[in-house]
This record gives C-alpha cells, sequence and structure tokens, in this order.
C-alpha cells in the first residue's frame, strides 16, 4: 500500500508558482503584441509611402515610440535597403539591355559607351561589369552575378595594345577582380587577376624609389627612365591590391614591390601631410597644393586601410596614418560661422581655400575607419570621432544645398556669413559622401546617419533614374536637373554598395574581415594576432 501511495505522489505535476505564471503570462503577451506591432507597422509603411518612385518600397516611417523603437528602425532599414537592391536590379538590367560589355552605358539614350570618364586611361575592358561584381555579390544578386563573372573569364582579354592609367586600372579592373575572387572563391578569377597583375608589375622597376609612371601600356608594362613626378593619390594607391595578389599567390614579390614606394616616400619626407606630387627618383614632396583632397586623397585612405588589412600588424603605416591626421587637423581646419560643424580645407600656398568638393569627402569615413579599427585610443579617439562627424555633417551640404537633393561637385561657405554658394553644380554620382555616411553609421549606430542617407536616395530616385539605369546631371540646383546620359562605373562599384550596406546588418560585410579598397572592392583581411585582439578588447591602440 505504501509503494502505491509513493508511485501516486510521484506521478502528480508540481503546483504552479505566481511566478511561473507571470513569466507565462508575460511571454505570451510579448508573443501577442510581436504579432500585432509586425502588422500595424506593415500597414503603416506600405500607406505612408511619399517617395514618388513606384518600384521602391514604402520606408518612410519615423520610429517614434521608445519602447518598440529599436525594432521599428530595423525593419524600416530592411525596406530601405531592399530599395537600393533594386535599384542595382535596374541599373544592371539596363546595362544588360543596352551596352553588354561596354565601359558605360548611356542610360537615358540606351547606348553604350567605349571608355570611362572621357577617356581617364581605360578603354575596352568592361569596366562597368568588372566594377558591378562585388555589388552584386554583396547584395545577394548570384544570377546576375554569375552573368557577369562569365563575361569576365571568358571574355576580358588584356593582351591589347592600349595605353592606360595604372591607377584606374588597379583600383577598378585588378580590385574588381580580387573583390569577386575573395567574395566567390572562384579560382578563374583569381588567375585573371594574376594575369593583370603581371603585366602591371614591371612599373615599379623604373625608379630606384620603386615609384611608377602612371601612364603605361599593356599588353605588358615597359620600364621607363624612372624621371619626373606623379601625383600622390596615382603612387599611393596600389598597395592593397598588390597585398592581396601576394596572399591568393602565396609570392611576396607583389606586396614588396607595392610596398617599396611608399616606404620611400616616408622617409624622403618628415612630415606626413605632402604636397600634391612626389619626385620619382628622390620620393620627395613637391607641389602648390597640400590637403586630402583630389591628387592627395587616396594615398592617406591607404595608410589605414593597409594596417588593417594587413591584420593591424604594420606599425609603420599606422603611426603615418596617425601623424599625417594630426598635421591635417592642426593645419587645414575651416570652422563655418553659424554651422555645427567643420571640415579640413586644401591649402593652396599655405592659404586655406574654403571650397569643399565631393572627393575629398572620403576623409571622414576613414578617419572612422582607423577609430573603429583600434588605429587610436582614449581622447585622441574620441576627438578623431567628433571630427570625423563633423566634417560629414558639412559634406551632406553637398546635397543639402541643391535644389535637387543630388550632390553638387563643389560648394564653398563664405567665412564672415557662414552662407553656403554651389560653385560647381553637376552632379557626378560621386561616392564619398555616402561612403562617409556609412563608416559613420558603423561607428556610431546614430540613426541620423540613416535618415541622411535615405534623403540622398530619394533624390538619386527621384531625378536619376532612366529607363536605362541612373544618370548624372550637368546641373543638381536647377530642377528637374537636366541629365548628363552617364552612368558610371563606379556608381556600380561604390555608390550602390556604399547605401545598400548602410541600410543593412553589420553582418552584411565585417569590417574586421573586409577593408573596401578606393573603388569599395572589398579585400580579405588578415585577422589580428591574439595579442592585437587582446589589445582591441581593452580599448588600447595597436
Amino acid at each position: 500500500m505504501a509503494a502505491a501511495v509513493t508511485k501516486q505522489v510521484q506521478g502528480l505535476r508540481a503546483p504552479r508558482t505566481p511566478q511561473a505564471l507571470l513569466v507565462g503570462a508575460a511571454l505570451g503577451w510579448l508573443v501577442f503584441c510581436t504579432w500585432m506591432f509586425h502588422g500595424v507597422l506593415e500597414v503603416q509603411l506600405r500607406v505612408g509611402s511619399t517617395t514618388g518612385v513606384s518600384d521602391v518600397p514604402p520606408s518612410e516611417r519615423r520610429c517614434t515610440s521608445w519602447l518598440l523603437q529599436g525594432w521599428c528602425q530595423r525593419r524600416v532599414a530592411q525596406y530601405r535597403a531592399q530599395a537600393v537592391r533594386q535599384g542595382m536590379q535596374h541599373a544592371w538590367a539596363g546595362y544588360k539591355a543596352f551596352a553588354w560589355g561596354a565601359d558605360e552605358i548611356h542610360p537615358k539614350s540606351k547606348t553604350a559607351k567605349t571608355d570611362i570618364m572621357g577617356g581617364a586611361g581605360i578603354k575596352g575592358m568592361g569596366v562597368s561589369m568588372v566594377d558591378a561584381l562585388s555589388t552584386l555579390k554583396v547584395m545577394g544578386l548570384h544570377e546576375q552575378f554569375q552573368e557577369g563573372r562569365d563575361w569576365v573569364v571568358q571574355k576580358l582579354d588584356f593582351e591589347q595594345h592600349s595605353t592606360i592609367s595604372f591607377f584606374e586600372t588597379v583600383i577598378r579592373i585588378l580590385g574588381g577582380l580580387l573583390a569577386a575572387h575573395d567574395l566567390s572563391g572562384d579560382p578563374a578569377l583569381a588567375v585573371k587577376a594574376q594575369d593583370l597583375a603581371d603585366r602591371l608589375l614591371p612599373a615599379f622597376d623604373s625608379a630606384p624609389t620603386g615609384l611608377i609612371s602612371n601612364t603605361v601600356s599593356l599588353p605588358r608594362v615597359k620600364r621607363d627612365h624612372g624621371t619626373g613626378t606623379i601625383i600622390l593619390a596615382e603612387m599611393g594607391t596600389n598597395v592593397l591590391e598588390f597585398a592581396s595578389v601576394a596572399r591568393i599567390t602565396e609570392d611576396p614579390k607583389y606586396r614588396e614591390k607595392a610596398e617599396k614606394g611608399l616606404r620611400a616616400v616616408h622617409a624622403a619626407n618628415k612630415n606626413a601631410l605632402l604636397f600634391e606630387s612626389v619626385d620619382r627618383r628622390s620620393g620627395v614632396e613637391s607641389g602648390y597644393t597640400g590637403g586630402v583632397g583630389a591628387g592627395t586623397d587616396s594615398y592617406y585612405e591607404y595608410l589605414i586601410k593597409y594596417w588593417v588589412l594587413g591584420g593591424r600588424s604594420d606599425e609603420h603605416f599606422r603611426a603615418r596614418w596617425e601623424q599625417a591626421t594630426d598635421e591635417a587637423l592642426a593645419q587645414l581646419m575651416v570652422y563655418p560661422p553659424g554651422w555645427p560643424f567643420s571640415y579640413v580645407a586644401d591649402s593652396q600656398g599655405g592659404t586655406l581655400d574654403p571650397t569643399l568638393e565631393h572627393l575629398r569627402c572620403f576623409y571622414p569615413g576613414s578617419i572612422a575607419l582607423g577609430v573603429m579599427s583600434g588605429g587610436v585610443s582614449g581622447d585622441k579617439a574620441a576627438r578623431y570621432l567628433e571630427f570625423a562627424g563633423n566634417m560629414t555633417q558639412a559634406c551632406f551640404q553637398l546635397y543639402n544645398a541643391t535644389g535637387s537633393g543630388l550632390g553638387a561637385e563643389r560648394i564653398t561657405f563664405d567665412l564672415d556669413s557662414g552662407e553656403i554658394f554651389v560653385t560647381d553644380s553637376r552632379y557626378w554620382q560621386r561616392p564619398e559622401v555616402i561612403e562617409s555616411i556609412f563608416y559613420m553609421w558603423r561607428a556610431t549606430h546614430d540613426q541620423k546617419w540613416r535618415d541622411m542617407g535615405w534623403q540622398m536616395w530619394r533624390a538619386i530616385g527621384r531625378y536619376a533614374r532612366q529607363e536605362g539605369g541612373y544618370s548624372g546631371s550637368h546641373n543638381a540646383d536647377q530642377v528637374p536637373p537636366p541629365s548628363d546620359d552617364v552612368s558610371q562605373s563606379w556608381f556600380f562599384a561604390e555608390t550602390l554598395k556604399y547605401f545598400y550596406l548602410l541600410f543593412s546588418p553589420d553582418n552584411a560585410l565585417s569590417l574586421t574581415d573586409w577593408v573596401l579598397n578606393t573603388e569599395a572592392h572589398p579585400l580579405r583581411a588578415a585577422r589580428p594576432s591574439g595579442s592585437v585582439r587582446q589589445r582591441l578588447k581593452s580599448g588600447q591602440a595597436v
């Protein structure tokens, strides 16, 4: 009898405690609210669109409820990323239909364009095709990526007699091939990249410093006399790409040759902020203009990015970047009266020019990347990031100040009144402003950066969209802005990619594992060593 009683007691369920009932009720309420909120948000997003573009998903909701704000903002960002992805699909469809294999497209007249930027040194390489590959892969447009990949593997041939820009060929074609390989693992793309790198490699052998000439020839570069000067950006914007070739071929010669010229320039100049040119034989700076704008820009960009690419282990390049940044912030700052921001200008013969050009607007993004990557720490990191945010807001005025909302090429500030003047109203689909907005979003996750980017994308959807893709404009200050009927190849590679990544989760492209070259082609970075990771975790500069 006792055994039977024991069995009966063991089979009974313990009574629910008040705490368990409360937890169960709370979970049930959360599930109900989740279901209700999702439905309400979907309805509000769908009926609240004011974009004026029929195929852009509604994404205009302002998320004001503190309880569900983060959830709402993530959902809105998904719609916005999808809108950009659909923009890429539209641009690719136009290119495929009207300019397949051409360097660029005239999207309004729907005809092919057989060069870039008026013949800036690349012709007949399907530049838009190569530039688009990494963006297609990042966006998960696998069918379109495969179409482009097949053309590149089967049709792209470097056995051609042509004069090219070393700089443009490296950042667009070599960078595009390397990124497509790194993202896909396709060995045929690695073979194509090494073929081009081998043809370009002799350029580093002409001058004793290793400094190249930018104007070279295919099918294989020949050595020249190694004299004259070269623009700083043209000289200093190839080490990411050649180091990546060294990684995939396991041959250090590519990296060593590209590094040699940079190290020669650093040894020849104690100051890190340089004029726009350097002498090829000595590495000594020359010129009249100093700053971080056109002609110098990507040289500074690659200092910090090369450090990140190599696993944050080469102190030489990190220190040079930090020194250049300190000198820029000490010598080039402009503070427009009445505005809550500042920026760096170019120096013309020692006098600051308050003109703000679109190309210079990469700079705050590169500073934000340096801070995120542990290039500086403590008070200096805070000061750098504050500057980056201020300059990014200044750069946003290139769009905010025009009648159409498309980005002007140049604006200037009256340093007495603070008034903004649009001094060059051409819109060339440039990426630098959205690039810095993207990096500021990653560094801070402040919603204002995404809102700025969405304002810019809406203007592009409203005024730049053509039947065959997207075009620039002769005058962004005019409404409607007249089309220039050109879709730049960098619009595929950079502009669309940065917009998409701005609205995507951080794991869409990790900035720990990938470094974007100056054409926004993602190159795989080496993982930091254990000691470096520990120092980064503790908030120390590496």
